[in-house]
């Protein structure tokens, strides 16, 4: 079955706005694991784990 250029082309847009909004979502659980990492008083290796663990979950649940 043949897709028309048409069609490809319109998926290729969707594509294309979908995978800008993923990469404003991943800049923006990046910067939030960056400050939670710099707020933190742990120890560096712990308050990473926890900062990326809080920043996953609520990934999740967005």
């Amino acid at each position: 079955m043949a897709n028309s250029p048409k069609n490809i082309s319109s998926l290729m847009c969707e594509l294309s706005v979908a995978l800008a909004d993923l990469a404003e979502k991943m800049s923006n659980l990046a910067i939030s694991l960056e400050n939670q990492y710099l707020d933190s008083d742990a120890e560096e290796p712990v308050a990473m784990l926890e900062a990326a663990r809080s920043t996953i979950e609520k990934a999740k649940s967005s």
